[in-house]
């Protein structure tokens, strides 16, 4: 059995790198579980497969897979209530099933593992800041997939991959906010603009523009940026440009 931080991570226990190249975070999601399903796959000497699921709060779960059998595999968790996935989140951290179709646990969701030929299955839960929470799980064919040493080398990795993912979430929650940032800055510049445009029109304070913008939003029950695009579309030249740049 070789180690994985003398394989895929490198000697230095490099983070896994969820950002470049990736576009979004479903793509580093699916660069995660590559890189989790190779890493398995080289320590057990055998084909692994790989899913994942995220949870955070106020938003809808993610799930990542290396194929169409793990994915289906994890969104079945949900219906049966139980599964490796569902363990590593709520028990230890740590799930694992050789011999699956002689082992009594999971009787609602151990069909479904079979079904998708798969004879051993290991879930472990990531390590996230507080308010997400995410575990990923291993799928193989083979019978004896998880011994205690492959669960071990498995556990060092998901302790980086846990880095890595945090850090994916920190630049994505960065991105979200930069993009929020500009749209409001977006937003207040067609108001006040067009608040100067009623002023001039109306000779009235910005006090008074503004209960006219809001006025006619909430008789047209219609955000106040789109009254004042409005505004401004009609303007002789059209409206101008309140674009920001990065």
């Amino acid at each position: 059995m070789k180690a994985i931080t003398s394989g895929l991570l490198g000697a230095d226990g490099l983070i896994p790198d969820l950002v470049t190249g990736s576009t979004d975070l479903p793509d580093s999601l699916e660069t995660l579980v590559h890189l989790a399903a190779a890493a398995l796959s080289q320590l057990a000497g055998a084909p692994i497969e790989c899913a994942l699921v995220l949870n955070r709060v106020k938003r809808a779960r993610a799930t990542a897979g290396t194929g169409t059998r793990p994915v289906a595999l994890a969104r079945l968790e949900t219906e049966a209530g139980e599964g490796p996935l569902t363990d590593a989140l709520t028990g230890t951290g740590t799930a694992a099933m050789n011999h699956v179709g002689s082992d009594f646990r999971w009787a609602r969701y151990r069909p479904y593992l079979q079904d998708a030929g798969f004879a051993s299955v290991l879930g472990l839960r990531l390590s996230l800041d507080e308010g997400t929470e995410a575990a990923i799980a291993f799928f193989a064919t083979d019978s004896q997939a998880f011994p205690l040493p492959v669960i071990a080398e498995a556990r060092s990795f998901t302790d980086l991959a846990s880095r890595g993912l945090r850090l994916a979430l920190e630049l994505q929650s960065a991105s979200t906010r930069a993009s929020d940032l500009q749209s409001a800055l977006e937003s207040r510049t067609s108001i006040d603009i067009a608040c100067g445009v009623i002023m001039a029109q109306n000779r009235c304070s910005y006090t008074d523009a503004i209960a006219i913008i809001s006025k006619a939003s909430s008789h047209r029950n219609i955000k106040l940026r789109k009254v004042a695009e409005g505004i401004l579309a009609s303007l002789p030249g059209g409206a101008p440009d309140t674009h920001f740049e990065h």
